[in-house]
Order: structure tokens, then sequence, then C-alpha cells
């Protein structure tokens, strides 16, 4: 993975391999992570601002969407005599096959977000556990060496 978008673009699908191929540690793997982190977790953390910036702009989408239909209801119910009451357009807005479609558009990017979220969040507790693992690595070391005399 090295492109931020189409990283974001795959990210449900590959979420599992992502979280194998970076996530996962091991007593082999452990000085790697800690060289590579710092620029993992950049990656990740663009992913996720790319991620915030589509659920903002499904967001303001749907909001467009939902007042647009709105005004166009409340327009028809007056024409009509009838009165626009909020419940009424409401229940209307609800119906609309395009207010639906940016419903599950925004639903969508909001998944995407939070998997996004959820890697950085994952990232953090890894960086935790690298660190925590090395320190207790030298403290181990110099246990041994001041042992023999080191």
């Amino acid at each position: 993975m090295n492109d931020v978008h189409e990283t974001y673009d795959r990210l449900e699908e590959t979420y599992l391999e992502i979280t194998k191929q970076y996530l996962q540690v091991n007593e082999t793997t452990i000085d790697q992570r800690l060289f590579q982190h710092t620029g993992i977790y950049a990656f990740f953390g663009a992913v996720l601002a790319y991620a915030k910036q589509k659920m903002d702009e499904a967001s303001n989408d749907l909001d467009r969407e939902e007042a647009t239909t709105r005004e166009f209801r409340r327009s028809e119910l007056l024409e009509e005599g009838k009165k626009a009451t909020d419940r009424a357009l409401d229940g209307y807005v609800k119906t609309v096959l395009s207010v639906q479609k940016s419903q599950a558009k925004h639903r969508a990017s909001a998944h995407s977000y939070h998997l996004a979220k959820n890697i950085i969040n994952s990232l953090d507790h890894q960086k935790d556990m690298l660190v925590q693992i090395s320190a207790n690595k030298r403290a181990e070391s110099k246990l041994i060496n001041d042992s023999f005399g080191g």
C-alpha cells in the first residue's frame, strides 16, 4: 500500500490484510516495527485525514439533498393549499430515493472513516507496546551484562 486514495478506496476489503501486515508484532519483527512505525503511522494518518474529508463531503451532500427535497416538498404542499408541517416534511424526505442514496453514501464513508481510525488507534497501542518491549529488552540486556561483568 503506497497510495492514500487507493488504500482508502480498498480499506474495507483489505482491512484484515492491513492489520496482519502492519500491526502484528513478534520477536523477530520488533526492531523492524520500531524503525518503520513513524512512516506507517504517517501514511495511515493521511488515509484517516482523507477518510474524514470524504465523510464530511458525504455529510454535506446529504444535508444539501435533504434541504433541497424539503424545500421542494414544502413548495408543493403550499401550492396545493396544504400545511407544510415539519413532521410531514420529515416523513417525505425519508421516502425520496436521492436522499436514501445520499444516506447510504454517508454511511459507507463513515464506515471507512471508522476503519481508518481503528488502524490509527491500533498503531497507537502498537507504539506503546513496542516502547515497553524495547525498554524491557534493554533492561534485560543491561542486567545480563552487569551479571557477567560487562
